[in-house]
């Protein structure tokens, strides 16, 4: 039997380190497989997917004024209606906007939004809230609208009564005219003080969009046109941010 000699153990050693001995022809390089890391969401700038001034004047038809901007983490998702309060508690996503309890179940990694004014001299004063909501992942922004798209719904035609015992009344708010189509869901809110809302949700990779527009003219012929018109707007933002 021929004895190894110290050399040949050595550049046996090498081989193995370098390219674990294989058959290969020795000018052929060593291929390095690397594994492909998922991705996580991008970094957004939310405030950048919420609609103009002059967006809005487009879409709804009138001049207007934004409120002030707010921004940060799920800390700036709203308060207003608690699960104690609601029943049933499936029809707060679609009766009242960007709200806590909403979202709580959710991974949300952060909140943009911006109240508006229109209207002038020459015609009703109406309003508009516009929220846009990044998740974790796209997978949870699809799977939080799949599962709002189907409570609302369930909720068309059902009245939504928030307990307010403070004021010795319950809020009533009917929800109507629903409309699930694609991206987007929409529906119209009657409230019993009077006033008509329109509410659009809709969804583009890791985000979903939250919008309300309270009592816009011509609103009880017009469905909630307005809301899906500032919804499909903020949409395809976020396509491009």
């Amino acid at each position: 039997m021929k004895r190894s000699t110290p050399s040949t153990i050595a550049a046996l050693s090498a081989c193995a380190v370098l390219a674990g001995c294989s058959s290969a022809p020795v000018d052929g390089a060593p291929v390095v497989h690397i594994a492909e890391v998922a991705k996580p969401s991008p970094s957004r700038a939310l405030d950048q997917v919420l609609p103009t001034v002059n967006e809005l004047a487009t879409i709804l038809g009138s001049a207007g004024f934004m409120g002030q901007l707010v921004k940060g983490g799920p800390e700036m998702l709203l308060q207003g209606v608690r699960e104690s309060e609601a029943t049933p508690i499936d029809c707060v996503s679609a009766g009242y906007r960007l709200q806590k309890i909403v979202y709580q179940a959710s991974p949300v990694r952060s909140v943009a939004s911006q109240p508006w004014v229109g209207g002038d001299q020459n015609g009703p004063t109406y309003s508009g809230f516009f929220g846009a909501v990044q998740f974790a992942t796209p997978d949870d922004a699809q799977a939080f609208f799949a599962a709002s798209a189907d409570k609302w719904h369930r909720c068309n035609g059902q009245t939504l009564v928030l307990h307010q015992p403070e004021h010795g009344v319950d809020g009533l708010s009917r929800i109507t005219d629903v409309v699930v189509d694609g991206r987007d869901v929409s529906a119209l809110v009657l409230h019993d003080d009077g006033s008509t809302i329109q509410r659009a949700l809709g969804v583009a990779s890791d985000c979903v969009v939250d919008v309300e527009v309270t009592n816009p003219p011509g609103a009880g012929g017009s469905g909630a046109h307005g809301a899906v018109g500032v919804a499909n707007l903020m949409i395809q933002k976020i396509g491009v941010s």
